[in-house]
């Protein structure tokens, strides 16, 4: 009979330890032994810490209409700062983001891929030679000042910007990014994310 209860102690506090000691591992780990984590990132592209939100300045189309950046908003977006004529950098660039965009399979549609043109002449131009091969790109024009150049800073001429349902910039991918790096981080998203 006094076996009994020593054993359901001895029960409970091994039950106890299981449950406590990897939490306490875990905070011993975070906490007082900081130079044990991990440096390496489960994200391919560049995380813009924190956030930013966009430039509150309307776009414009090819007839130099103002186009409320809410275009950017709702649905994730891959945004290509182009120069005034497309290159073979360029064109590689909208290829990529395309086939991307497409073996997302039936999540595409919550992505969109945006070609932003410098002025509305090279949106012109750029639409007019473009549009049949990329019917999904959504084509617009920077504001008369390059705000949204200076916003994204551009010191990679064929970056690509990752910009979030809510318009906030978040990511940005080197030209020479890897489209499976890009699939891998998208797809994550799309899976963590309830929004866009």
């Amino acid at each position: 009979m006094t076996q009994t209860p020593f054993r359901g102690r001895l029960q409970f506090l091994l039950l106890a330890a299981l449950f406590f000691a990897p939490l306490l591992a875990a905070m011993l780990f975070y906490f007082v032994f900081p130079d044990w984590q991990p440096d390496a990132r489960t994200n391919y592209g560049e995380l813009i810490t924190p956030a930013r939100p966009l430039p509150d300045l309307p776009l414009r189309d090819a007839d130099d209409a103002p186009v409320p950046v809410a275009v950017l908003r709702g649905r994730w977006s891959y945004v290509y700062l182009a120069a005034a004529e497309c290159d073979a950098a360029c064109a590689n660039k909208l290829y990529q983001i395309r086939q991307i965009r497409t073996l997302l399979n039936e999540k595409r549609l919550r992505v969109q891929r945006v070609y932003l043109a410098p002025d509305t002449a090279a949106l012109s131009a750029a639409s007019a030679r473009l549009a049949a091969d990329h019917p999904d790109l959504k084509f617009y024009a920077d504001t008369p000042d390059a705000a949204y150049r200076r916003f994204f800073g551009g010191a990679d001429p064929h970056a690509l910007y990752l910009v979030d349902p809510l318009g906030n910039w978040l990511m940005v991918y080197a030209a020479d990014a890897e489209s499976k790096g890009i699939l891998k981080d998208i797809k994550k998203l799309l899976r963590v994310s309830q929004i866009g």
